[in-house]
């Protein structure tokens, strides 16, 4: 489980049209209650006041965009289904959105179809981890034609010929 640490600032839209700014921060994840006592408390009323927009927010993840005008309720259950995720889950996501520019609730949706290799930042290292970490071809010292193995080229076909990238959390690869 990680914590993400957001908030957002839910401000009167009507009350800032007219020059007065009228917010309250919000922890995310919330209830129902507590974001009608949030509306409540800036003069949300649903009769004079009944728009509302996110003006400022705060968050620890990786990737997460929040806009003006997000759905709170959307925007709810992606920040708790991102708070179920395991810490290499959320590094997964964040190099995830990193590498291919997917939002984030769909990399959460679809975190088994990622692999991340948190070691491999270049392509000598992807080339090296699949010639002999990964136990797909047998090159050990006693082979003389392992000295002439070029793990940076190798490295550089596997990224061409795959689904992936360098990210700053190391190397990551779409498996679907």
């Amino acid at each position: 489980m990680v914590n993400s640490n957001t908030k957002i600032a839910l401000t009167n839209l009507g009350k800032y049209n007219e020059g007065e700014l009228v917010y309250k921060w919000v922890d995310l994840p919330t209830t129902e209650e507590e974001l009608e006592e949030a509306k409540k408390a800036i003069g949300i009323d649903g009769v004079i006041y009944e728009e509302w927009f996110i003006t400022d927010w705060e968050t620890e993840i990786d990737g997460l965009r929040i806009g003006e005008y997000e759905d709170i309720e959307a925007l709810n259950e992606t920040i708790e289904a991102y708070e179920n995720l395991t810490e290499w889950e959320a590094e997964t996501v964040a190099a995830a959105v990193e590498c291919f520019g997917y939002e984030l609730k769909e990399v959460i949706e679809r975190i088994d179809e990622f692999n991340l290799y948190s070691d491999i930042s270049n392509e000598y290292d992807l080339g090296y981890y699949w010639a002999v970490e990964s136990g797909c071809y047998e090159v050990d010292d006693k082979n003389p034609l392992s000295r002439y193995i070029d793990y940076e080229a190798f490295g550089r076909d596997i990224n061409l010929e795959t689904s992936g990238g360098f990210t700053s959390k190391g190397y990551i690869e779409e498996t679907r």
